[in-house]
């Protein structure tokens, strides 16, 4: 953290850190009463998350663990490779679903918006959603004979979805020609901007009630709480190491079995998992992105603290 930035102490650090997972939850109640289609509202598939200005993950909600490293992820490609901050304006929303951009599959898009208050940005919210068709060569988006992207469905590289709280209709009919059940992405797609704005207000009504200073700092301290927390988790354990594969099915390109290989190195405070060892990437559509692998190696860790 800036050593120059306000500190506050920790029970105001904990009453903003409730309210900043209040703010996710309301968003995610957002998206559940006003989505279309059942994987949203039924299996509920979809994850809700609040950063700070820089876009650093600092509450989200109880829904898809393995999607939260890759909200964060993808909104770091975002700011470093395609749409800077200095770009966004109030209003604005980024989508994308690219799993080249941080991206999970082509199902998974994901939808930004910074929060501003007097004109200074001071959060971003982020919404990601299940959608049950993406375009492609088979229905639902799922065709096992794939051998690329392309025939999965439409990649959305990131992209200005609104502009300053006006729908880019280009943009959005474009997304809704290449699928085949529009209607439910419409609701969907809607469903996670009613999110982002109801997350918007929430982050902006916690600035004004504790101060953007205050907000900030506690911002900062969570994400170095959170951090020392896990290194006294992981510091408790001993030191060791140990070694797993596994042999899964093919890729429906071959017969060959696909091996996963990790080696887990625990050494003080930190932890190294070594993916060395597995299957290069494979033709069949079963390869996984960086982001979701960063992912379930997170989730799976902080299961075990």
């Amino acid at each position: 953290m800036n050593q120059a930035m306000t500190r506050i102490d920790p029970v105001r650090q904990e009453v903003i850190r409730n309210a900043l997972v209040t703010a996710a939850e309301e968003m995610s109640l957002t998206i559940w009463r006003t989505a279309r289609s059942t994987v949203v509202r039924e299996i509920l598939d979809y994850s809700t998350a609040v950063f700070d200005a820089n876009g650093h993950n600092v509450a989200q909600s109880a829904r898809i663990p393995v999607h939260l490293n890759s909200m964060s992820d993808c909104l770091r490609h975002i700011l470093d490779h395609a749409i800077p901050l200095a770009d966004w304006q109030d209003g604005d929303v980024i989508v994308t679903n690219d799993p080249y951009s941080g991206g999970q599959h082509l199902h998974d898009i994901q939808t930004f918006r910074a929060v501003f208050l007097d004109g200074e940005r001071i959060g971003i919210v982020g919404t990601l959603c299940h959608h049950v068709d993406i375009g492609g060569g088979a229905a639902g988006s799922y065709l096992a004979t794939a051998v690329e992207v392309f025939q999965e469905g439409i990649r959305i590289p990131p992209l200005f979805l609104a502009r300053g709280g006006v729908l880019n209709d280009g943009v959005f009919e474009m997304l809704l020609h290449n699928v085949r059940q529009p209607d439910e992405t419409r609701g969907d797609l809607k469903a996670q901007i009613a999110a982002l704005g109801i997350g918007e207000a929430a982050v902006a009504r916690i600035a004004r009630k504790y101060g953007a200073g205050n907000l900030a700092a506690a911002m900062a301290q969570i994400q170095d709480s959170s951090e020392r927390m896990v290194r006294a988790a992981l510091a408790a354990l001993p030191d060791g190491e140990s070694r797993f594969e596994e042999l899964v099915d093919d890729d429906g390109q071959s017969d060959e079995p696909i091996r996963l290989a990790v080696t887990v190195i625990k050494q003080g405070e930190g932890i190294t998992l070594d993916f060395s060892g597995s299957s290069p990437q494979v033709r069949g559509p079963v390869n996984n992105t960086r982001a979701m692998t960063a992912s379930a190696a997170y989730y799976a860790l902080l299961a075990a603290l």
